[in-house]
Formats: structure tokens, C-alpha cells, sequence
């Protein structure tokens, strides 16, 4: 049984497929889209014939698939492809890391792959075996199967992160946070940020704009966050890594854990966040996150000032790249 991964093209995701390739029959697929995409986007919109086009590049780019093969899909990327793969004789499996809601405003209207009469739910999710979500409410509202959020590490090297010096108790403390440019991000930041400075905190908070909206940005610019690009992964965790505190202003409705909470965690930091179901986690520790709502925002002061215990790696475990793989495979032998 071999595990394709399709269109996983994040550059966290291509790292973690790459490490995975060392223990695990595992092959990236990451050429499903190129030639196919847009031109069947054309077609179907101008209500032109498809099957023959379609049937072309199944051959030329997944011949290998065999019937007891595993397509992993992940939710953002496959409304893209969905026409390549969606009747494929092997098992289909779906692993979403954002939320319904999520896909559907990004896929209608940033990425264009869903019109806006479509709904995700309608239109993908029909032709997979087995659909994997991060996310507790959208398991119970459509019957999803919950998975841990996991990193793009496997076990092995999370137990060498650890062992890299920690940064926490810098003389200049950092709170780091980086995010979509939103609204209610923007509030959030205006408000914590001046009682973080009072602490002694220096803040690294970084919005980005993805729209490239210059005339919102002029409109609620403020002197605590910087307008920026988007950072590779890596960069992104050693700006992790040389922070003492975590940030993490996460959608409005979320209510699984993301990848933010879990590197926190991981590199041994103190988590500010807004998801109050983290509180379900086996990591949760008070001591060492906060959860944040406009009642305690003025408590932060005495949780910055508290001291925690890391979180035994042993339990991050099932939040490693193993633990995801092999609760997919597991499901089919």
C-alpha cells in the first residue's frame, strides 16, 4: 500500500512528505494541477464536453495508483483537481486543516474554484472514503472523523527540536504573532499590545494582506503591527524559536487546534490565544497558555509573570507526522 500525497505543495507540507519518504512507502504528487486546472474550469463553465479531457490526464498523471493505494487529499488544495480524482479505484481520503466556513469564502472568493451558487460540502466531500477533520464542530455537524492537528515533523525530530537551546527568558522578551490581515485581528492587537509593552514585552506582530487592500490597511494602520509578506514556514519557526510568547488570534468559530498552538508547545513557549477549546487538549496547561477573551485581557500581566512545566513530548507524539500517517493507513488494513 503506497500513500500519494496530492498537491500537498506547502512548502511545510513537501518537507514533512520528504521525511515521511525515509520510513514509509509515501510519493508526492505535486504536478496534478499544471495543464488541468484552468483549462477544466473553462470547459465546464462554457458547458463544453470534459470526460475526454479529463480521462487524458488520469492517465498520464495517476496510472501508478493501484486499487489498495491511499490518495490523500488535503482540503484546501483539491477543489482544483476534484474532476481528476474524484472516481479514481483506489481509496480516496480527504484531510481538511481549515474549517468549512474557511474553505468555502477562500475557494469562491479568493481562489475562484468553487462559483458562488456551489457550497464545499456539495461538491467535494461526496467523492472520498473517509474525510478527516481537525476541527470538533464540523466533525459533529458532517459526520467527519476527528485527527490530531499534526506537525510537519516526525517524532524523531521533535525530540531533537527539544534538545535545541531555548530562547524563553531572553533579556529582550518578544511576543511573536503573524496572520492574515482582519478586523477583529486588528482590534485584538491594539488592545494586548499595549499591555504587553507595559510588561516588558517588545511585540513582532505581522499582518499580511493577501488582497493586497491598501485603502483598509491606510484606514486602521496602527504603530503595534506591521503590514508584511507572507514568510516561508521555517522562517516562520525560527521567529518561533526566538520568541518567549506565542500569539494566536485564530478564526472567528474554530474550534480545533492549529499548527500555532501546537509549535508553542512544542519549542517550549507560552501560548496567548483565542480558541477556547484548547481547554480539551491533553497539553493545556494555565500556566502556560492563556486563553484571551475583552473580560481578562487585563490578567494577562500575572500569567507572563507565572512559570510552567514543558509539556512531556510524549504526549506532543500524537500531534507528530508519524501518528497522522499511520492512523490513515491503519484504517485500511
Amino acid at each position: 500500500m503506497t500513500v500519494y500525497f496530492a498537491e500537498w505543495n506547502a512548502d511545510y507540507e513537501k518537507y514533512m512528505v520528504g521525511i515521511l519518504k525515509y520510513e514509509y512507502d509515501v510519493v508526492l504528487f505535486n504536478k496534478l494541477m499544471k495543464h488541468f486546472r484552468d483549462i477544466n474550469f473553462i470547459l465546464e463553465r462554457k458547458k463544453l464536453p470534459r470526460q475526454w479531457f479529463i480521462k487524458f490526464h488520469q492517465f498520464m498523471k495517476l496510472r501508478t495508483l493501484k486499487t489498495d493505494d491511499i490518495l490523500l487529499c488535503s482540503g484546501f488544495a483539491v477543489s482544483g483537481f476534484i474532476d481528476l480524482v474524484k472516481n479514481l479505484q483506489c481509496h480516496r481520503i480527504l484531510v481538511l486543516r481549515d474549517t468549512i466556513e474557511t474553505l468555502n469564502k477562500s475557494m469562491k472568493n479568493q481562489k475562484k474554484w468553487l462559483c458562488q451558487d456551489e457550497d464545499y460540502i456539495d461538491k467535494i466531500t461526496p467523492h472520498f472514503d473517509k474525510i478527516y477533520s481537525f476541527d470538533f464542530e464540523d466533525c459533529r455537524k458532517y459526520s467527519f472523523t476527528y485527527l490530531n492537528q499534526f506537525l510537519p515533523f516526525t517524532y524523531s525530530e521533535m525530540q531533537k527540536l527539544r534538545c535545541e537551546p531555548n530562547h524563553f527568558g531572553n533579556s529582550m522578551k518578544i511576543c511573536f504573532f503573524i496572520g492574515e490581515y482582519r478586523d477583529d485581528r486588528v482590534r485584538i492587537i491594539n488592545n494586548i499590545a499595549p499591555i504587553l509593552h507595559k510588561n516588558g514585552y517588545k511585540t513582532d506582530f505581522n499582518l499580511i494582506d493577501y488582497s493586497s487592500n491598501q485603502i483598509a490597511f491606510s484606514m486602521n494602520k496602527s504603530e503595534h503591527y506591521k503590514l508584511g509578506n507572507k514568510i516561508s514556514y521555517f522562517d516562520n519557526i525560527e521567529r518561533v524559536k526566538n520568541s518567549d510568547i506565542i500569539l494566536e488570534i485564530g478564526q472567528i468559530g474554530q474550534t480545533g487546534v492549529t499548527l500555532r498552538a501546537i509549535e508553542a508547545i512544542l519549542f517550549n513557549k507560552k501560548l496567548i490565544t483565542t480558541n477556547s477549546s484548547i481547554k480539551k487538549y491533553d497539553f493545556y496547561s494555565p500556566e502556560q497558555i492563556f486563553i484571551l477573551d475583552y473580560q481578562n485581557i487585563a490578567n494577562i500581566g500575572e500569567f507572563l509573570a507565572s512559570e510552567f512545566s514543558p509539556v512531556p513530548l510524549e504526549i506532543l507524539y500524537e500531534y507528530s507526522a508519524d501518528v497522522m500517517l499511520n492512523t490513515i493507513r491503519d484504517a485500511f488494513i
